[in-house]
C-alpha cells in the first residue's frame, strides 16, 4: 500500500518538488472524495483549499444572465483546482463533479504558515499556481477563439 507522501509526489502539480518539500505538504492535504454532481466549490464561497484532482472530472460553471449554467472548462485528472486560493479569495465560479472525483484538498492555513516559514517552498509553490493559472487563461482563450470563428 502506498503512503500519502508518494501519492502526492505523483500529481503533476507536485511532481518536481524536492524531498523534503513533498513532507511539508503532507501535513496539509486530506484524501476528498466527490459523488457526481456535487460541489467541490461554490461561486461566492471562501476558497479555503487547493485541490489536486486526482480521479475524475470537474465542471467549472458560470451563469449566463438569462440564468443558464454554462461550463467553461472541464478539469481532468492532473489539474489544479483553486488557483485563486492563496489570496484567498471567494471563488468566481461553481466546481461540480461530473463523475466520482478523488482528489487531494491542501488547506490554505496551514501551507501559507509553511509557505512563509520557507521562502523556497513558498516559491516552488506559487511558480506552480502562476503557471497553471497561465495554462488556464492560454485555454480559455483558444476556446473563446474558436466560439468566434
Amino acid at each position: 500500500m502506498e503512503d500519502l507522501e508518494s501519492i502526492l509526489k505523483q500529481h503533476p502539480f507536485l511532481e518536481d518538488l524536492q524531498p523534503e518539500q513533498v513532507k511539508l505538504i503532507v501535513g496539509c492535504a486530506k484524501n476528498l472524495r466527490f459523488k457526481p454532481g456535487e460541489f467541490l466549490a461554490r461561486e461566492g464561497q471562501k476558497e479555503a483549499c487547493l485541490s489536486l484532482i486526482r480521479r475524475g472530472t470537474v465542471a467549472i460553471e458560470t451563469h449566463a444572465p438569462n440564468g443558464e449554467t454554462m461550463c467553461i472548462e472541464t478539469l481532468m485528472p492532473g489539474d489544479v483546482l483553486g488557483l485563486s486560493w492563496i489570496t484567498p479569495a471567494t471563488a468566481h465560479f461553481d466546481c461540480r463533479a461530473r463523475e466520482t472525483v478523488i482528489a487531494f484538498s491542501l488547506d490554505h492555513g496551514c501551507l501559507v504558515g509553511k509557505m512563509k516559514e520557507d521562502p523556497a517552498f513558498g516559491y516552488a509553490i506559487t511558480s506552480r499556481l502562476l503557471d497553471n493559472t497561465y495554462q488556464r487563461l492560454s485555454r480559455l482563450r483558444l476556446q473563446k477563439l474558436d466560439v468566434y470563428r
